[in-house]
């Protein structure tokens, strides 16, 4: 039942929350969840939050004690509430949104997978997390009772994958595969393993992130024993903000790079929680000294309800632009847009190649660091002059050259 807290009732409730879970034992953490209205107990609303909790009917409300922890419980601009909490917004659809804006079921030639991209698939292992973030592109399936995912429906998909030697590569998703129980998991990795064309797997998991303790030696151990020369697994998460790089999100890390995963980064841009340069580049120098390396900054998929969390699509053009020399490559997101109707992914840069000068086989560049225009030059024998965008004489007066 939703509920208008006071601050001391919040921090009561808070605390005995945080005292009954068994804090680092991730079952505990599972079991303390802290669902729909309940929210009421754990925040001083806003209207728009009461109304969010109230009338959300896209995607469940759900999150662990460990990542409500990390909230503020009065300031309903804190990103990690921000993540938690739905707001009126949410229940505001527009024509230009979709349930499915990436044409995933048109592309799924079984149950729970999705084949996009000639050598590789989508393969949804379930359809539950640990937290359910406001800004999920998956709403129509994550914590929907039905698309749970049997075994039979795997099995199925294996068989799909088995008969396509073309696919090389398998993004194990959901929902949250480190969700399942190991039992499940460690079934999943075997079945892939023992197919001879598949030679890497990708966990796509944001428990790193919202349930650190998730990452057992147990786990590890599973994932070690697939980790093979056979097939190659690696893990991308999702941190979103700063604050969510904790010393126990750390330590989760470190349980997957010493049984030789590596972990990349995906974050999605969100108004109101990362859409600026220094919340951006502190949140990817934090997680180059976790270990984790950029890999993209995903400009928001058009989802229902989802207006309150997208930005203009120069703010990711501007914040990786601001990046670009204040930080090493290693830490420099590509800023992606999943094209809506299943284009696939295209990276979105800024303008650093201004163009060329045929005359003098001059490609004139503008630096992301010195804001000057530079100059590199095509080789005499080349064939591909015809490639390249020509700067008129007017362009040229307009750079000053």
């Amino acid at each position: 039942m939703l509920v208008q807290s006071s601050l001391s009732e919040v921090l009561r409730a808070r605390e005995e929350l945080y005292s009954r879970t068994n804090w680092t034992d991730y079952t505990s953490q599972l079991q303390n969840r802290v669902k729909g209205e309940d929210l009421s107990r754990y925040f001083v609303l806003t209207e728009s939050e009461e109304i969010g909790i109230r009338e959300t009917i896209r995607l469940h409300v759900s999150t662990t004690p460990y990542y409500l922890s990390l909230s503020s419980p009065t300031d309903p601009n804190c990103p990690i509430r921000r993540m938690i909490v739905p707001r009126s917004e949410e229940a505001v659809f527009s024509s230009e949104e979709s349930a499915d804006p990436l044409d995933e079921e048109r592309l799924s030639p079984v149950r729970g997978l999705t084949h996009m991209y000639p050598n590789r698939v989508l393969l949804f292992s379930n359809h539950s997390c640990s937290v359910y973030c406001r800004h999920c592109m998956r709403g129509r399936k994550v914590s929907s009772n039905e698309e749970r995912m049997e075994k039979g429906d795997l099995e199925k998909a294996f068989e799909y994958i088995r008969n396509h030697p073309e696919i090389e590569d398998v993004v194990v998703s959901g929902g949250d595969p480190l969700n399942l129980a190991d039992s499940r998991l460690e079934w999943i990795l075997s079945e892939l393993n023992s197919i001879p064309h598949v030679k890497i797997c990708r966990l796509g998991t944001r428990n790193p992130v919202t349930l650190p303790f998730r990452i057992t030696d147990a786990l590890c151990k599973i994932i070690e024993t697939y980790n093979n020369d056979k097939l190659s697994i690696f893990c991308n998460t999702q941190f979103n903000h700063p604050n969510e790089c904790t010393k126990e999100a750390k330590e989760a890390i470190l349980r997957l790079l010493k049984v030789g995963v590596s972990v990349g980064n995906q974050s999605v841009l969100l108004k109101g929680i990362n859409d600026n340069e220094e919340t951006m580049l502190t949140l990817h120098k934090k997680l180059l000294e976790m270990r984790v390396r950029a890999y993209y900054l995903y400009d928001p998929e058009l989802i229902p309800g989802s207006r309150g969390f997208r930005t203009p699509l120069a703010r990711g053009i501007e914040i990786v632009e601001y990046m670009r020399g204040k930080i090493g490559g290693m830490g420099i997101p590509q800023f992606v847009n999943d094209l809506p109707g299943g284009g696939g992914k295209i990276t979105i840069a800024p303008n650093w190649y201004l163009g060329y000068i045929p005359k003098t086989r001059q490609h004139v560049f503008r630096s992301a660091v010195t804001k000057k225009i530079h100059f590199s030059f095509e080789p005499v024998d080349s064939e591909k002059e015809s490639y390249y965008p020509v700067l008129s004489d007017e362009d040229l007066r307009k750079l000053g050259i």
